[in-house]
């Protein structure tokens, strides 16, 4: 869990022969599927990722990971698919449905069988995504001259008080 950026990535990868992972609860995940935090607080927190760059294209996560796949590329993109499911009011959603005690609560996967994804052509799906990966790569760009900004105001106040 700790792998898994509230940013939309994988952060790191341990990679382990499968004889390790005999003991433990695993989930299974491929490239391209979107995993999304089950557990509280990560689901609210936005942990969730598109799983990219895999070893073999293949992984095993936390069992605390709700796992989604595209079965047809041609109707569904799946960076679509994540950045709808990702969507702070599907979370808050989700988190009304949690079930379990305080501090271990968790999504039930029918929220998310019951959830309507709207499903425009690919087509514009794609352009959605287009658009939102550009607002993105702004928002990072921003941000590394706002941490810029800031470590600069720290050097002039060291500096000079």
């Amino acid at each position: 869990m700790e792998y898994v950026s509230n940013d939309g990535y994988i952060e790191k990868m341990d990679i382990k022969r499968l004889k390790e992972l005999k003991k433990g609860s695993y989930t299974y995940f491929k490239e391209n599927d979107v995993i999304i935090a089950k557990i509280t607080p990560s689901m609210e927190n936005g942990k969730c990722a598109i799983a990219k760059n895999l070893k073999n294209s293949i992984a095993l996560g936390s069992s605390e990971f709700h796992v989604f796949r595209v079965k047809n590329k041609n109707i569904l993109d799946y960076r679509y698919m994540y950045y709808f499911l990702n969507r702070k009011n599907i979370r808050e959603e989700a988190q009304k449905v949690m079930t379990g005690s305080s501090g271990h609560k968790r999504v039930p996967i029918k929220f998310y069988e019951n959830l309507k994804i709207p499903l425009p052509p690919l087509k514009t799906q794609k352009e959605i995504v287009s658009k939102i990966e550009q607002l993105e790569l702004k928002i990072t760009q921003n941000q590394k001259i706002i941490d810029s900004s800031k470590q600069k105001k720290e050097e002039i106040l060291k500096k000079w008080l």
